[in-house]
């Protein structure tokens, strides 16, 4: 690697990652294995994705791309009957 480059490196790289640490309050992981399980009823039809937010509260994406959080209900933790095992993706999330 040249002179330049290895200056320009050490630059960047530490730049980068306190812009990414700076992220950290907003967006935080989840969860450690990216995934969530809950199980559902399906009272608000197909969804594409969902989470266990920050607040407790399963958030989950509709057909549309939006974000809703259900209202305590139609997700819950726990295997019951009539709800089924969904999972969904983690990642940073900002709810």
């Amino acid at each position: 690697m040249s002179r330049s480059r290895s200056v320009l490196a050490a630059v960047v790289g530490p730049t980068a990652l306190l812009v990414v640490s700076a992220l950290g309050p907003a967006f935080a992981q989840i969860a450690d294995n990216d995934y969530y399980s809950a199980y559902y009823d399906g009272n608000y039809g197909q969804i594409l994705d969902g989470y266990w937010g920050r607040d407790g509260k399963y958030w989950y994406e509709d057909r549309s791309g939006n974000w809703h959080q259900d209202d305590g209900s139609h997700f819950q933790r726990d295997a019951a009957s009539e709800f089924k095992r969904v999972q969904g993706s983690g990642g940073p999330r900002s709810h």
